[in-house]
């Protein structure tokens, strides 16, 4: 497979024991999102060489190595000029959320999250007692910009989005973000940016940074990580972008949990940073290619059109025409199929009906996988459908 090693099915199923926990016989997992590639050899000899020379002692104000490298990153890559007291090391990108929402929001502000999206950024506002309406995006995946609008509130404090989108992988152009920029700058509203699958983008399309426009980087927070593209999911590092002041309080609040991220994960991260481009490249290039073959055999099942994503590593068919519920489609497939898929409506008021399958995985995998979907759907479509 060139600059990424690849392992088989058996190697996966060891390694990664959450993806496959309680899972028997062959079922294959596509549900956690999990990638199930090596972590670049770069970031390895980085952690194994800061234990050999005694790099793992505490560094409270941040590892410098790794907030220079994603300094350079956002200026490089997100236009984003930050400075080093701008970006804080995360627990991973769940500790980047918990913080946002803690340090920005009061009991009874609203916030409006756009769904489908990743399930924390819905849920966590409602534990600081945060009102929190979702908007679901149009269609087509992308944001619904009058619907948006129109849930503004006077209490409205922000507006919450994950681009590339987890789970329909949508990825929301510049006009969108500028059209979204214009209402939080209106209404004086901040605006929280789960940007973790960045790298993974298809079709030739570029991710934006909503930070990066104008009047923007002074109300948003991002959040950025490692567990996606990097493949480093249980090293949990991350980290989030805000202006000074916001900073502050979120290291206050995090030397008060955990005191900070592990030092050697640091380290590895900054390797990925600086060293890792052509890993990026390579990845994205062989989940388009992975996207391609997965979507052209959720397509030959009768009544059902799978659109491709535009970026993260996920598909998300619509299966209502074959279910009352997505929770059934969840269940059937992993029945029938043996393989274990996540049902939309876990993702928001967006994802009903439809079920997302995680794609990063080696191809001779995705296709085993996909011809049995195609195979367990096809018949469901012949004993439903095709009888009426």
């Amino acid at each position: 497979m060139g600059p990424i090693e690849i392992l088989s099915l058996e190697e996966i199923r060891k390694s990664r024991p959450s993806k496959y926990f309680g899972l028997e016989g062959d079922v294959i997992s596509l549900g956690l999102a999990e990638s199930d590639f090596e972590m670049p050899k770069e970031v390895k000899e980085a952690m194994i060489n800061a234990i050999i020379n005694g790099r793992y002692h505490y560094e409270m104000n941040g590892n410098a190595e790794f907030i220079e490298a994603a300094r350079d990153k956002l200026h490089r890559v997100n236009n984003v000029p930050v400075e080093d007291e701008e970006v804080l090391p995360t627990v991973g990108v769940m500790n980047a959320i918990w913080l946002t929402y803690k340090v920005l929001l009061k009991p009874g502000e609203h916030v409006i999250v756009v769904t489908p999206t990743y399930p924390a950024l819905i849920g966590r506002p409602k534990s600081f007692q945060a009102e929190v309406t979702e908007v679901k995006t149009r269609r087509d995946g992308h944001l619904d910009i009058e619907r948006i609008q129109e849930a503004v509130t006077s209490k409205t404090k922000m507006i919450t989005i994950c681009n590339p989108n987890n789970p329909s992988g949508t990825v929301y152009t510049r006009d969108e973000l500028e059209r979204l920029a214009e209402i939080a700058v209106k209404h004086d509203l901040y605006v929280f940016s789960d940007e973790l699958y960045e790298n993974l983008t298809y079709d030739g399309r570029k991710h934006v940074s909503i930070a990066s426009l104008p009047d923007m980087y002074e109300r948003t927070v991002t959040a950025f990580g490692f567990t996606k593209t990097y493949g480093m999911s249980g090293l949990r590092i991350g980290y989030v972008v805000a202006e000074k002041k916001i900073i502050r309080l979120m290291r206050d609040e995090n030397t008060g949990i955990v005191i900070h991220p592990g030092t050697v994960e640091q380290i590895g991260a900054a390797a990925a940073l600086r060293k890792c481009d052509y890993y990026i490249n390579f990845l994205r290039n062989y989940l388009e290619g992975v996207r391609n073959r997965l979507i052209a055999e959720l397509n030959e099942i009768p009544g059902i059109v799978a659109q491709p994503p535009e970026g993260s590593f996920f598909a998300f068919p619509d299966l209502s025409l074959l279910f009352e519920k997505d929770e059934d489609a969840v269940k059937h497939l992993l029945k029938e199929a043996k393989v274990m898929v996540y049902g939309g409506s876990g993702f928001g008021d967006g994802g009903q009906g439809r079920v997302r399958i995680n794609f990063c995985s080696p191809l001779e995998i995705v296709e085993k996988a996909a011809v049995r979907i195609r195979n367990a759907l096809a018949k469901r479509y012949a004993e439903t459908i095709g009888k009426k």
